[in-house]
């Protein structure tokens, strides 16, 4: 498990870019206007050249109430609690076979990611083209995003129709 908190350094927004490319570097470097400096275009698209390749983005800005976040890794984890009383223990059996809780298992350690900075938009890069909504990661995220919303959300909408149940009909 993951426990994301925050940097003691004030964490600034960024602005995420997906390319079209594998980059096999992970560290920091310095950008230079010289290697990357997306203009904005008419129609809300963005366009850029990398080592010499045109590239068109789109924008996707992320609905309220979501933010993304530039995490890295720790060795640190969240303390567990010394006594772990999260209540009584149940046995099952069934066919022969005897199942206990699981609280004879230490808990799963947690460990600990810092949040460098965050985003409220992700620009999708496409090679001489704007990526379209059946693109992977433009479709990836629309998708996780209504996904979250059915596991996590509330319903948007109610049922406005009075219950149809024997106990609620009159007779006249």
């Amino acid at each position: 498990m993951l426990s994301l908190q925050r940097s003691a350094i004030s964490a600034d927004k960024c602005t995420a870019n997906v390319l079209p490319c594998r980059i096999h570097h992970d560290g920091p470097t310095k950008v230079t206007k010289r290697y990357w400096s997306p203009q904005g275009e008419k129609d809300g698209t963005q366009t850029s050249h990398f080592r010499g390749r045109r590239l068109r983005g789109r924008v996707i800005q992320l609905p309220d109430g979501y933010q993304g976040v530039v995490a890295k890794s720790t060795d640190r984890y969240v303390p567990q609690p010394a006594n772990n009383q999260s209540g009584p223990t149940y046995t099952a059996v069934s066919d022969d076979i005897e199942m206990q809780d699981e609280e004879d298992e230490p808990p799963e350690p947690v460990k600990v990611l810092e949040a460098l900075s965050s985003f409220d938009k992700v620009v999708v890069w496409g090679h001489d083209h704007v990526p379209t909504s059946e693109d992977l990661f433009v479709k990836g995220l629309e998708e996780w995003i209504s996904f979250a919303e059915a596991i996590h959300g509330k319903p948007t909408f109610q049922n406005k129709q009075a219950p149809q149940g024997p106990e609620s009909r009159t007779e006249s």
